[in-house]
């Protein structure tokens, strides 16, 4: 018999008027990444406040459902983005100036791209679309 692996589990902390707390517990891919700690931080779960009609309660787990879309954006944003501005901006600077500031300016792009992808976070992470399968 095939048994169906849950992806992202989540625990209700409070139920108010229709909407669920829910704090995202690490899926099954987490346990083999080795920049698990990355993603999220280590002292403070993500935490979701999301619409849904289950008769949930507090201590209740439920599946998430996460779209792939933003995923897949995510993970570029995260890790494509900050390698990118370190090459671009090394090869650019590298025609103007010597290699040791060239050195310089790339690490500066790549510690601005962090801040941008803070940024990014801030504005756009409550947009990501999750929503609850069921109740396990």
């Amino acid at each position: 018999m095939h048994t169906e692996e849950i992806q992202d589990k989540g625990k209700v902390t409070a139920c108010v008027d229709g909407k669920a707390i829910i704090e995202l517990q690490r899926g099954g891919g987490c346990k083999s990444c080795s920049m698990r700690g990355f993603c999220f931080s280590k002292s403070t779960p993500a935490v979701f406040h999301l619409e849904t009609d289950l008769p949930l309660e507090a201590g209740d787990e439920v599946e998430l459902d996460i779209s792939p879309e933003a995923r897949v954006l995510a993970s570029l944003l995260i890790f494509g983005l900050p390698v990118l501005s370190l090459i671009v901006s090394f090869i650019i600077a590298n025609h103007f100036i010597s290699e040791l500031g060239s050195i310089i300016i790339a690490f500066g792009a790549m510690a601005l791209s962090f801040f941008i992808i803070r940024l990014c976070d801030k504005n756009w992470g409550n947009k990501v679309r999750v929503r609850i399968v069921r109740k396990l």
